[in-house]
């Protein structure tokens, strides 16, 4: 029985950290996402934040792409 409870114990702990870790993610990428937007405004770009949230996706899918092709990881 205490085998089973360690297992429990650790899955438990594993799905914890995982959720801490995936909600810092999520707000380091919301930050990033008003501070674009800010300096949008900032340049007198009207746009909605949604659309800016959409590009950074884009830009960061190409970037990765940029990366892996100058790696020679494609």
């Amino acid at each position: 029985m205490i085998a089973f409870q360690q297992a429990l114990l650790i899955v438990l702990i594993f799905i914890c950290v995982y959720t801490i870790i995936d909600r810092i993610c999520k707000c380091i990428e919301h930050c990033a996402a008003a501070k674009a937007y800010g300096k949008f405004r900032e340049n007198g770009i009207i746009t909605s934040l949604e659309k800016v949230q959409e590009q950074l996706k884009k830009f960061k899918e190409i970037g990765h792409e940029t990366k892996n092709k100058e790696s020679g990881m494609d």
